[in-house]
C-alpha cells in the first residue's frame, strides 16, 4: 500500500470533517436569531449545504479509490477518526463544548485507529 492511498484514506476523513462542520454551520447561521436551529429552506440555499454537498462528492469517490486499494478491515476502522475530529473541530471553530468523557472518548478512538491501522 503506498503513502499516496493512505493520504487518500485521510483526506476522506478530512472531507467528512468538513461536511459535517459545514452542514452544522449552514443551519447555525441561516436562523434568525444565532444560536437556534435554522431552516432546512435556508440551509438548502446557502453556500454551505453546497460545500456540505461537493465534500461528500469527492470523499465518495476517493472512498472507491481507498476501497480498491487498503483491506475494508484496516480502511474502515480509519474513518472513525471522523467521530473525533468533528468535535475537536467544532469546539475550536463552531465554539461548541466538549467536556473530559468526549475528551477521553476522543484518545479512545484515536487510540483505537492507530491499533486497528498497525
Amino acid at each position: 500500500m503506498s503513502i499516496f492511498t493512505w493520504l487518500n484514506l485521510i483526506l476522506v476523513v478530512l472531507f467528512g470533517t468538513t461536511a459535517q462542520l459545514s452542514l452544522k454551520y449552514g443551519l447555525y447561521i441561516s436562523s434568525p436569531t444565532k444560536g437556534e436551529s435554522g431552516s432546512i429552506k435556508n440551509l438548502l440555499l446557502s453556500r454551505y449545504f453546497l460545500i456540505w454537498f461537493i465534500c461528500y462528492v469527492f470523499m465518495t469517490i476517493l472512498w472507491l479509490y481507498v476501497l480498491r486499494t487498503i483491506p475494508l478491515s484496516q480502511a474502515f476502522p480509519v474513518l472513525g477518526l471522523m467521530y473525533a475530529l468533528v468535535p475537536i473541530a467544532s469546539h475550536y471553530i463552531l465554539k461548541e463544548e466538549v467536556v473530559f468523557s468526549q475528551w477521553l472518548g476522543i484518545s479512545i478512538i484515536i487510540s483505537g485507529v492507530i491499533l486497528v491501522v498497525n
